[in-house]
């Protein structure tokens, strides 16, 4: 850890269709009681939200708290999850970026200290604070299953995160060195939802030192069941990314061996047990039993792109030595 006075960190948050109310307050709040003006900025830019309503309450709240250590854009077309991060990062002035997602909610008074304290000359390239879902601000009972299943993956002391720690880097609260992104940005092939993040972890574990720390924020963007599982569904083509960029990463997961499993499957009988479980899982009254229902289902649509993919692939041309 080094002195603080010395730090210059941005805060960076990429926004669609979300209220940074809660964000931005609670940030300024700690910014401004402990004279953190001169070491943090924020940069806020908005990734051409389709909700007009929530642009212009984030543009006035903005102006509203009219600190000279906030700034805003927003950009005139939809960019994805790892272009406007990369886009954030060339925006920062700081010597370290801390990736905030909009829907989160730091847990402790001392969030912003505490990534400073670790920030400068230290021993650590990248911090991970680490994810929890201790605040909600939807409480419905649709959005329980969305926080059960952040809470069996995502929620992990730091001791637990520390052992395999590219497995449990999560964007949504991580800080890194401007120096280490730039080397190492986060790879735009990457335009659907999920998977961006483990790939990223991978490639910064190879040459750069990565700590994770009890410094948590609450996830509030919880979805319902059913977007839960449209989610799911939309993430396969990343996940098949991650297999073809990092193949370690990908057969390092338990699905990723369920999947193989499955590939020897006939089609006919892996659509009807992809409709069974997507109806098991959406009827259950059971979060465990869901859970277990998604993962199948997750496994089960994996095998099926893979095989789908597989087929696609040219025929052997015996006259190159049955090489495609």
């Amino acid at each position: 850890m080094t002195d603080i006075a010395r730090v210059k960190m941005s805060i960076l948050i990429p926004v669609f269709n979300w209220d940074l109310s809660l964000l931005l307050r609670s940030l300024a709040a700690e910014i401004d009681e402990f004279q953190l003006s001169d070491n943090v900025e924020v940069v806020v830019m908005d990734d051409h939200s389709t909700d007009a309503t929530l642009r212009s309450r984030n543009e006035a709240l903005l102006a509203g708290l009219a600190k000279p250590y906030l700034k805003q854009s927003t950009l005139e077309r939809n960019v994805g999850r790892a272009a406007i991060r990369n886009l954030l990062a060339a925006e920062a002035s700081g010597e370290f970026l801390l990736f905030l997602d909009c829907d989160v909610l730091p847990d402790g008074p001392g969030f912003v200290r505490s990534y400073l304290s670790y920030a400068g000359p230290g021993e650590f390239d990248v911090v991970s604070g680490g994810i929890s879902y201790r605040t909600r601000v939807l409480g419905g009972r649709e959005f329980d299953y969305h926080a059960y299943l952040g809470g069996r993956k995502e929620v992990k002391a730091a001791a637990v995160r520390n052992r395999e720690p590219w497995r449990h880097i999560l964007t949504s609260n991580i800080m890194v060195r401007k120096s280490v992104f730039q080397a190492t940005p986060f790879d735009e092939r990457f335009t659907g939802y999920g998977y961006e993040d483990i790939e990223w972890g991978a490639r910064l574990a190879e040459k750069f030192k990565i700590l994770h720390i009890d410094n948590t924020a609450s996830h509030l963007g919880l979805v319902s069941k059913a977007r839960t599982h449209e989610k799911m569904v939309n993430s396969v083509s990343n996940y098949l990314l991650l297999k073809s960029l990092r193949p370690a990463a990908f057969h390092a997961s338990s699905i990723s061996k369920l999947a193989a499993l499955l590939e020897s499957v006939p089609d006919p009988l892996l659509a009807g047990m992809d409709r069974l479980l997507k109806n098991l899982f959406l009827s259950s009254g059971s979060n465990r039993l869901a859970f277990l229902f998604f993962q199948l289902d997750f496994a089960l649509l994996l095998a099926r792109t893979l095989r789908e993919r597989q087929r696609d692939l040219p025929a052997p041309n015996p006259a190159q030595g049955g090489k495609p």
